[in-house]
């Protein structure tokens, strides 16, 4: 529930946020090498609890365009999550290990990222789920990394729609008609919603059916 308010509260107020920031962003478009700062900042706000991908990924979309904007989003976003994947998988393994001892509900959501592991990243990947968040929770829970990485690749088409709101919000800035920019986030935030949803129900069952798994396997040893 409070990632579907968040969720709604961004394509609400996300406008006057960027709009707020964009001054800013285009003095570090003028920079020889300015491309490199937003690339840095996405690498940065790949580790929990940071967040403000989508309001960057937009800037980027507006100051920088369509294709420079989403090569620059998805290079920052995938180098920080497989850094972030290799973070958490070095040190808070040994934590993961005991919470598995400890709680057979997060024991089966391990099983179930194990077993279903490109399955789930994908859903949760395009769902409204912070991807750092979904992304430290895969490590710990012991999925591979090439799996992760295909369904991070997979999962780079949600980044450049919100890179194009960037672009449309620089047409509508040029033009007196409806804000194409608005439909898009209307739509695209129904749809986040929606994905969000399914990616729950899909999860959440598939860990309470591994529970019974988990418990008899318990039982046994």
């Amino acid at each position: 529930v409070a990632i579907i308010v968040l969720v709604s509260l961004f394509v609400g107020f996300h406008k006057k946020i960027v709009h707020a920031l964009q001054p800013a962003v285009e003095r570090i478009h003028d920079l020889k090498f300015g491309w490199l700062i937003p690339i840095a900042m996405f690498f940065v706000m790949s580790f929990p609890p940071l967040f403000g991908h989508e309001i960057l990924a937009i800037l980027c979309g507006l100051v920088w365009g369509a294709e420079v904007g989403f090569a620059i989003t998805a290079a920052g976003t995938f180098l920080g999550e497989v850094a972030n994947f290799y973070t958490f998988k070095h040190f808070c393994q040994a934590r993961g290990e005991k919470l598995q001892k400890d709680s057979i509900t997060y024991a089966a959501l391990c099983e179930v990222i194990r077993e279903r592991g490109f399955k789930v990243a994908l859903v949760a990947r395009y769902s409204a789920i912070p991807g750092h968040l979904t992304t430290a929770i895969f490590s710990v829970c012991g999925m591979g990394i090439f799996t992760f990485m295909l369904a991070a690749l997979l999962s780079l088409p949600k980044q450049f729609i919100t890179v194009y709101i960037g672009v449309m919000l620089e047409s509508d800035q040029n033009s007196s008609g409806a804000s194409t920019s608005k439909v898009i986030g209307d739509v695209v935030g129904a749809i986040t919603l929606l994905v969000t949803v399914v990616a729950m129900w899909y999860i959440n069952k598939a860990v309470n059916d591994m529970k019974q798994q988990v418990i008899q396997e318990r039982q046994k040893s």
